[in-house]
């Protein structure tokens, strides 16, 4: 048996330009009515570890003891109630958009999709787009508001996910997700020359995108 730690986060982006995600009392309730270890143990074998934010383990700045957001299925309720959409009946139709050939849906968005239906009582739609063409797609914002995603660090920095996947004017934010605030950390955080600042301003930043539900990680 050979085991390692790949830098790598797998999570689920909200589409933050569209309704309903455009509410983050929306994305806090659909973060946390997935229950993490119950999806790792059935759909994936109990092969990986849960993410309660963007950096893995092993990348300079995870941080042990960053506050995720729980699995608390009468919380996420009642903070879909509080959102600008009163609850289940207000939301817009729902559309996850997944790499796929006709109509079969991926073990993975199917065991999200139940949970959403029996936690929230919401009903997603899964959208399959050809493999050859899901990309153009995406980059080209011809999509769903949910939409799978994930990423390996190109190097080992926190720079290279917080800033890359969350920044306003980064292109591989797919989400559209835009927090003057969190860009001020983070273009802060490009320049800061004191390690010990830096690391604690990328996990300043993680936080803040773990609190405002900027992805389901």
């Amino acid at each position: 048996l050979l085991t390692g730690v790949n830098l790598c986060t797998q999570y689920m982006i909200f589409d933050t330009t569209q309704p309903p995600f455009d509410d983050a009392n929306v994305r806090k309730a659909f973060s946390m009515a997935f229950n993490r270890e119950k999806y790792i143990d059935v759909v994936l074998g109990g092969y990986d570890l849960p993410a309660n934010g963007l950096y893995p383990p092993g990348l300079p700045g995870f941080n042990v003891a960053l506050k995720g957001l729980p699995y608390d299925p009468a919380q996420a309720r009642q903070l879909l109630a509080e959102s600008k959409y009163g609850g289940p009946d207000g939301l817009p139709p729902i559309v996850f958009t997944d790499m796929g050939i006709g109509s079969y849906v991926n073990a993975d968005v199917a065991a999200m999709a139940e949970m959403w239906e029996q936690d929230l009582g919401v009903t997603i739609t899964v959208e399959n787009l050809e493999p050859n063409y899901y990309y153009d797609q995406i980059y080209a914002e011809n999509h769903g508001q949910l939409l799978r995603g994930g990423w390996c660090a190109d190097y080992p920095d926190p720079e290279n996910f917080a800033d890359v996947l969350f920044h306003t004017g980064s292109s591989q934010n797919n989400g559209g997700y835009s927090n003057p605030e969190l860009d001020a950390l983070l273009e802060a955080a490009r320049v800061e020359q004191d390690v010990n600042k830096r690391i604690a301003m990328y996990q300043q930043a993680e936080q803040m995108i773990v609190d405002d539900a900027a992805a389901l990680f």
